[in-house]
């Protein structure tokens, strides 16, 4: 006569990897949803640099001066460097994280040559 089944060993060692598989999937969620989060706060950086390179664009030459504007969770400061005909403008963005502060930087030239 033939058993057909698993044995009570097998059973047990089957439990374990796929425990060890489940517990790998949640550990690596966390990081995930972090990084999603982060993701998304860098996306409204860049929008927000985006938004004020423009209205700065539009001001005539004469009226650029460097400034700073809060937006929602957003902090910008941009300093306007002049060089001939040329107006370089430097944008900085900072936002609270999780755990600190981030900045980030962006850099434009704009050109008021007539």
């Amino acid at each position: 006569m033939t058993r057909r089944g698993f044995s009570l060993v097998e059973v047990m060692i089957s439990i374990v990897i796929l425990t060890t598989g489940v517990l790998a999937l949640a550990a690596t969620s966390g990081g995930v949803v972090r990084l999603t989060s982060q993701g998304g706060r860098l996306g409204g950086s860049s929008i927000l640099a985006e938004g004020r390179f423009e209205l700065l664009r539009a001001t005539t030459c004469a009226s650029l001066a460097s400034g700073s504007t809060v937006e929602g969770p957003y902090t910008a400061v941009w300093t306007v460097a002049t060089s001939g005909s040329l107006r370089t403008v430097g944008l900085t963005v900072s936002y609270a994280t999780g755990r600190a502060t981030r900045t980030d930087s962006y850099s434009t030239t704009i050109s008021c040559a007539t």
